[in-house]
């Protein structure tokens, strides 16, 4: 399995994310943006180099941020828009913030690379104000199988969720599905478009 060079990738993120014209970030804003108002807090899980959030500054939210990569941290911090950035493992037991702290939490690009969420969502219940969004991404798999670990045209495994877990998942946690959109995006070679995403939007109640 190809380890991932978080101090490499840091450095290049933002333009392989232009070379591979992957804008699903830019598109879960937009989803979003009706559900936010400005001074709202928002945590951003796997901020890495701010892209999905920073937006959300833009528009007068204050910004949080999780990574575990120190170094994608940091050129998150040399832009300049957040409240507060911390490292950690989000798939760790425990998000590091008290009960009801966030008006608003977003994932982009963070769950598949993760197998089982059951947690993560538990803890966003914990976490966020009911009426809040949850606004996240996964890689749909229709094979019926809660998720499945496949291996990409990057040589890098990666984890597909089926729609049925993920919406066992929001109604075990008391959210529910705001929209949806499923995207397509770049593989490898950056011509063809054969890895498929998805764009949740979910409320909290």
């Amino acid at each position: 399995m190809k380890e991932y060079d978080y101090k490499e990738d840091a450095r290049n993120y933002d333009e392989q994310v232009k070379e591979y014209n992957s804008y699903a970030h830019e598109a879960l804003f937009g989803m979003s943006y009706e559900f936010v108002s400005p001074s709202n807090k928002l945590l951003d899980l796997g901020i890495g180099t701010g892209l999905a959030s920073i937006n959300f500054s833009k528009a007068g939210l204050k910004i949080y941020g999780l990574d575990i990569s120190e170094e994608m941290l940091n050129i998150c911090r040399t832009k300049s828009f957040t409240e507060e950035l911390k490292l950690h493992n989000i798939s760790e037991k425990s998000l590091p913030y008290n009960d009801d702290y966030f008006n608003h939490i977003i994932c982009s690009g963070v769950f598949h690379f993760l197998g089982d969420l059951g947690n993560i969502f538990s803890e966003v219940t914990r976490i966020i104000k009911k009426g809040g969004i949850f606004a996240f991404s996964i890689a749909p798999d229709p094979s019926g199988a809660e998720y499945t670990k496949q291996m990409t045209s990057w040589k890098v495994p990666i984890y597909k969720h089926s729609p049925d877990y993920i919406m066992k998942l929001l109604k075990k946690n008391r959210m529910s599905l705001l929209k949806e959109m499923r995207l397509l995006m770049k593989g490898a070679d950056k011509l063809n478009y054969d890895i498929l995403f998805s764009i949740m939007i979910t409320k909290s109640l």
